[in-house]
């Protein structure tokens, strides 16, 4: 197994409101068992741009998320809603201690990780799951809010904000699930569910699954600028396209997201892509 990370700044910012980064919980000691499992996790976060300094919180918010993981160990089968809860907790302490505005904090989070045989997978705020399973198949969720006003983690610690977006009817989440036979063949929509939880979680089988891949929402922000010429927006790229790039790892030693991701934007260069929106992208080798 194998977990690694990337992020990259998008043609319409100034600064990187991304962050991620991927590591491995140490395996567990007790006087009952040793237990030697390798367990890697991925954490990702997205600022939000019209919020003030979320460059910074989304580095705090995932690094509190990162702690929390962490500090639980082999418990981390805790609500992967309460994890995200405490991460929030925790950021916006630390933004206070940087004399920080709370909003700082207003920023995406996703994480991913493996304890025992069950995979936990949580989404605060909207971005993109990518799972392959051993045959090559594809089930992608999309995960999104009308209103472009995704409900973020701190808001828990912020009932307030809550309860405004709730009253303006912003507060609804629309997951889509898209599924093909094969990394070659395009996404089809297999269904779509709403809520307005803060955090949609998902608890896998990683047996059946050869890799899991987060997204910020920038992976939606693809466009072709070969017929308009550069910096023009021309036509988006969907999304299975860009997928299908991201994930063709040709190998899943070391850092194989960076090297996925650096040979990506070579290509997308040659093509004539770029990306609007910032992207930060991680994922789990879930093999041996």
């Amino acid at each position: 197994m194998n977990a690694d990370s990337a992020f990259q700044i998008g043609a319409s910012h100034a600064v990187c409101q991304d962050y991620s980064l991927a590591g491995t919980l140490l395996p567990s000691v007790s006087s009952e068992e040793f237990d030697p499992q390798v367990r890697p996790y991925v954490i990702l976060s997205d600022g939000c741009s019209s919020s003030p300094d979320t460059d910074i919180g989304a580095r705090l918010l995932v690094k509190a998320a990162e702690q929390t993981l962490l500090k639980l160990g082999n418990s981390a089968t805790c609500e992967v809603a309460e994890i995200h809860k405490e991460a929030a907790r925790l950021a916006l302490t630390w933004a206070a201690l940087l004399g920080l505005r709370p909003q700082a904090v207003d920023a995406t989070l996703l994480t991913a990780h493996l304890v025992g045989e069950e995979l936990f997978i949580g989404c605060s705020g909207d971005g993109v799951i990518c799972l392959q399973t051993w045959a090559g198949a594809l089930d992608v969720y999309s995960i999104s809010y009308a209103s472009n006003y995704p409900l973020y983690s701190a808001y828990t610690h912020q009932p307030e904000r809550l309860l405004a977006l709730k009253d303006a009817g912003r507060s609804d989440r629309e997951v889509t699930h898209f599924r093909s036979a094969s990394i070659a063949e395009c996404l089809q929509p297999s269904g779509t569910s709403g809520g307005n939880s803060l955090t949609e979680v998902f608890t896998l089988s990683p047996a059946e699954y050869k890799y899991v891949a987060l997204f910020s929402d920038g992976v939606h922000s693809f466009f072709d600028t070969g017929q308009t010429g550069a910096g023009s927006r021309g036509e988006a790229i969907p999304l299975d396209e860009v997928l299908r790039s991201l994930i063709s790892f040709k190998s899943t030693r070391g850092s194989f997201v960076g090297r996925r991701m650096k040979r990506f934007l070579k290509d997308c260069k040659n093509k004539g892509w770029q990306h609007a929106d910032d992207l930060a992208f991680g994922a789990l080798h879930l093999g041996g």
